[in-house]
C-alpha cells in the first residue's frame, strides 16, 4: 500500500492525529480518546500503522499474561513527499483532499461541541491571505513557515499547554503567470 493511502485512510488518519501530541500511547488509551472506533478496528488500524512505520513499538508490558504494546508516532514517516504524490492521479488526488478536509471539519465540529467555547482564548479562526510570491519567494515562505512551526511543535506537553492542530492548505489561485506579471 502507498504511504499517502496509509496516511489518509480515515480512521487511520484520525489514530495518528492522536498522536501528534507527541505522547506514546497504548492501544488501551487510544480506545478511551477514539470511542467511536470499534476495538477490533482500532487493533487492524494500529497494525497496518506499525507495518508502514508510521507507528512505532517503542515499549512491551507484561500484564496478566499479555503483551501491552506503547506506541509512539514516526513523524518522519508522516510527511509525505513530492516522491509519494509523483504517481497519484487526479481523481485520487481529490479524494485524498477530500478525507483532509472532513476530517478538518470534524474537528472543528467537535470543538462546537465544547460547553465553554471561546475563539478568541481557543485561537480558534480560519482566514485565507492571498501571497503573491515567485517561486523563490514560495520557497523561502515555506522555509520560513518551518522554522516557526517547528520551534513550537517540539514543546511538551503539559498541564499549562493545551494541544491544538494547525492545518494548512496552499494553492496557487490562477494559473501560473497570468496575473500581472
Amino acid at each position: 500500500m502507498k504511504k499517502i493511502e496509509i496516511i489518509l485512510h480515515p480512521v487511520r488518519f484520525r489514530i495518528i492525529q492522536v498522536f501528534l501530541d507527541g505522547l506514546s500511547k497504548t492501544a488501551k488509551s487510544l480506545a478511551q480518546e477514539l470511542t467511536d472506533i470499534p476495538q477490533a478496528t482500532l487493533y487492524r488500524q494500529l497494525d497496518a500503522l506499525v507495518k508502514a512505520e508510521v507507528l512505532l513499538v517503542v515499549e512491551e508490558n507484561q500484564i496478566r499474561g499479555m503483551v501491552e504494546k506503547v506506541y509512539k508516532l514516526n513523524n518522519a514517516a508522516v510527511s509525505l513527499t513530492a516522491e509519494d504524490l509523483k504517481e497519484v492521479s487526479r481523481e485520487d488526488h481529490l479524494q485524498y483532499f477530500l478525507i483532509f478536509t472532513t476530517q478538518l471539519a470534524k474537528n472543528f465540529e467537535d470543538y462546537l461541541k465544547n460547553d465553554d467555547i471561546d475563539y478568541d482564548r481557543d485561537g480558534v479562526g480560519y482566514r485565507q491571505v492571498a501571497l503573491h510570491l515567485s517561486d523563490e519567494e514560495l520557497l523561502q515562505f515555506v522555509k520560513d513557515m518551518g522554522s516557526v512551526v517547528g520551534k513550537y511543535a517540539e514543546l511538551t506537553p503539559s498541564s499549562t499547554r493545551t494541544k491544538r492542530l494547525l492545518s494548512t492548505i496552499l494553492l496557487p489561485e490562477k494559473e501560473r503567470g497570468t496575473e500581472n506579471e
